[in-house]
């Protein structure tokens, strides 16, 4: 459970000086975790053991230390502690792994989907080495005859008696359920109210996308193509974490608050001084440890877990008003994306389908965490949309990975769907697969489906519909835009459902070729088009902005094996080296799909697009650069290292009449770029 105990480890600097470009950037540099890494190195050491285990020797687990150090610890952590991966070591990994199943299991995951974005590219010996590597430091005693092919069909019981271990997940009949309920009392504070949120002050940035319509946009103008230059740091706040951070500060009424995968943060929006933290303490497995944010309403603050958790802290406090679980982590499951709340009830989807779960999006009682309603997006039975799978719907994948829209006139919510699973072998799934790399409309009191439109049938390069659409009116039309990791920016009418433009945001190349046992060159590849932070909006220019990433790879049909919490790919993909990554910035007209500009960047973009009535357009890549750009033309007008990659938002907000901007640095999430820095907000601002 959570605990409302301070992290001793934030780390505030305030900027004061012309001099400080260079000297923040060397600060940012370094890693704040050190002390509490090897403090957690000696929690993690591995048990003294008496029982027999599958056989491996201690020269065999040696070479796997080598290998896992140079193959492994950049995402599970040089101890096994877990960071941008998963945690390889502990009960929850044990809980998960070691149930009475076979080795073979997890020598499957790691033998044919690892290192990420290089499957099965070490060798059998590798593989079997890292294995007995893992079982050593998670107790098993190495014994006279190595790990091979026979010894990893042995059933895994724990190290120390040689039984299944006892989980310590509540059973997982009749999810989601609340497991700490409200405790009566009223949060310290009230608002944002739901007028707030509906209609955000100039001055806040009261969500992820700060408005529910996701269009990113800020009425704010002290920022301008003719003083972006003279934006400087104005203080820093690193959070001592490393490993995935792709939050999108929230920010009302001169407060900050983010999230890393475990803990949530307030900070003073203007120093960055810390107010509260929150260390939360996952009862379950962790399958993707990664988290994007919060939703804000009536004092309570809203996140997901990586087991599988939806909790409601107290806003001005950090004190845990409730706890429901969601859905069972050991399956796959997790909860990435920041909610959403409208109308009294917090809107939530879950991840896992790379595991083979089959995603939902989810409305509780934003008061008490209970349930109301859930929406499968798999339809299996009579549901409509079960006819799109002729087979493979029982682990169909759809995952919510982002924050959901909301149109507050007509009531709806509107969900972004991820991929099917596996996610390149289509023959286990025939059919078009619905509702993946779909956009789903739901009654926002009922969950019931309005409309759909899906941007993919049967997705067999894991081309996902990410992220948030957005929506907007322009005279007597509606619209709805949305931009796909398939390298297309969709543009629908609300009203009619019909599709307008189709614009493309990152090339194409045997884009029509399902992946077959023979692999072939594909563009997008995985890690392409728009990502977990979709195009934005200048309602005002009418001008749709985007990022999108310039990756491709090698595709190739695989075995599609289920294994309950491992993944579920049927095949891979392997990226182009790194320097063949790159990636854009594009403007669009927002009524016709026509490109008006493109900027290349160096780097794949994935971070939040943020426009603002000042003229310019607010970014950041993966090399660590913040950017202010010139919304006519794309031309940057400023840049800051940051000392880390920008995976996150980019949220601006003014205190006492001035505007500053909160950067999301230091997101070490491998899969997406050579990405450095630790966990780090960045407040920039004009000094006069």
């Amino acid at each position: 459970m959570p605990s409302s105990q301070k992290l001793p480890h934030l780390k505030v600097h305030s900027v004061n000086t012309q001099s400080a470009r260079s000297r923040v950037t060397r600060r940012l540099g370094f890693t704040a975790a050190l002390s509490g890494v090897a403090a957690l190195a000696a929690v993690l050491a591995a048990p003294s053991a008496s029982s027999p285990g599958p056989s491996f020797t201690s020269a065999q687990a040696l070479k796997g230390q080598s290998d896992y150090t140079q193959n492994c610890s950049g995402c599970h952590g040089v101890n096994l502690q877990g960071g941008a991966g998963p945690t390889l070591i502990g009960s929850a990994f044990l809980n998960k792994w070691a149930n009475g199943h076979p080795l073979g299991n997890l020598y499957q995951v790691i033998s044919k989907q690892m290192p990420l974005n290089a499957p099965g590219s070490l060798k059998q010996d590798q593989y079997l080495a890292i294995t007995a590597y893992v079982l050593q430091k998670n107790g098993y005693v190495a014994g006279s005859k190595p790990l091979d092919a026979a010894g990893v069909k042995l059933a895994l019981a724990s190290p120390t008696t040689g039984a299944a271990p006892a989980s310590k997940a509540p059973p997982a009949v009749g999810l989601p359920k609340v497991v700490k309920a409200a405790s009566g009392s009223a949060p310290a504070m009230t608002g944002p109210t739901q007028a707030e949120l509906t209609q955000p002050a100039d001055s806040d940035w009261p969500m992820y996308n700060r408005d529910y319509r996701g269009q990113r946009y800020s009425p704010l103008k002290g920022v301008t193509a003719d003083n972006a230059a003279k934006l400087q740091p104005i203080c820093i706040a690193q959070l001592g974490e490393t490993g995935p951070f792709q939050t999108s500060p929230v920010v009302y009424q001169g407060t900050i608050y983010v999230t890393t995968p475990r803990n949530t943060y307030a900070l003073n929006a203007t120093t960055c001084q810390q107010k509260w933290s929150v260390a939360y303490t996952p009862t379950g497995a962790e399958p993707f440890p990664n988290n994007r944010g919060v939703a804000l309403y009536a004092g309570r603050l809203y996140r997901g877990t990586g087991d599988g958790h939806l909790l409601a802290l107290d806003a001005k406090t950090g004190k845990t008003l409730w706890d429901t679980w969601v859905a069972d982590s050991g399956k796959g499951y997790f909860l990435s994306a920041a909610p959403v709340v409208f109308g009294g009830k917090v809107y939530m989807g879950e991840a896992g389908a790379d595991w083979g779960a089959n995603g939902h999006v989810r409305a509780f009682d934003a008061a008490s965490g209970q349930p109301v309603w859930g929406f499968d997006l798999i339809p299996t039975g009579t549901q409509p949309g079960a006819d799109t799978w002729k087979g493979g719907a029982q682990h169909g994948g759809g995952s919510i990975w982002t924050t959901l829209s909301v149109d507050p006139d007509n009531a709806l919510i509107y969900a972004s769907v991820g991929n099917p699973a596996p996610d390149y072998n289509g023959v286990q799934r025939p059919g078009d697969n619905l509702y993946t790399d779909s956009v789903v409309a739901l009654g926002t009191g009922s969950g019931k489906l309005s409309w759909y439109t899906q941007q993919v049938s049967h997705d067999t390069h894991d081309w996902d519909t990410a992220a948030a659409p957005v929506l907007y009116d322009q005279g007597d039309q509606k619209y709805m835009a949305v931009a796909t990791k398939g390298g297309w920016l969709y543009t629908y009418d609300r009203v009619s459902h019909k599709l307008i433009s189709k614009s493309e945001i990152s090339s194409h190349e045997n884009a029509s070729i399902p992946a077959s046992v023979t692999p072939h060159h594909a563009c997008p590849g995985t890690i392409g088009g728009a990502e977990w932070n979709g195009p934005s909006l200048d309602p005002v220019s009418k001008v749709l902005y985007v990022d999108s990433v310039e990756w491709c790879g090698t595709v190739q049909l695989g075995e599609a094996r289920y294994i309950e919490g491992g993944g579920y790919f049927g095949g891979t993909f392997s990226q182009d080296p790194l320097s063949k990554a790159s990636g854009w910035l594009r403007a669009f007209d927002s009524a016709s799909g026509k490109q008006l500009w493109a900027q290349k960047m160096a780097t794949p973009m994935v971070a939040g697009v943020t426009p603002t009535a000042g003229g310019v357009v607010m970014t950041g890549d993966q090399n660590g650069n913040f950017m202010v750009v010139d919304a006519k033309d794309g031309k940057t007008l400023y840049k800051f290292n940051t000392g880390g990659a920008v995976g996150g938002g980019v949220s601006t907000y003014a205190v006492n009449d001035k505007q500053y901007v909160a950067v999301a640095s230091g997101n070490a999430s491998r899969g997406i770029w050579k990405t450095t820095g630790s966990a780090t907000i960045v407040v920039f601002g004009i000094r006069e």
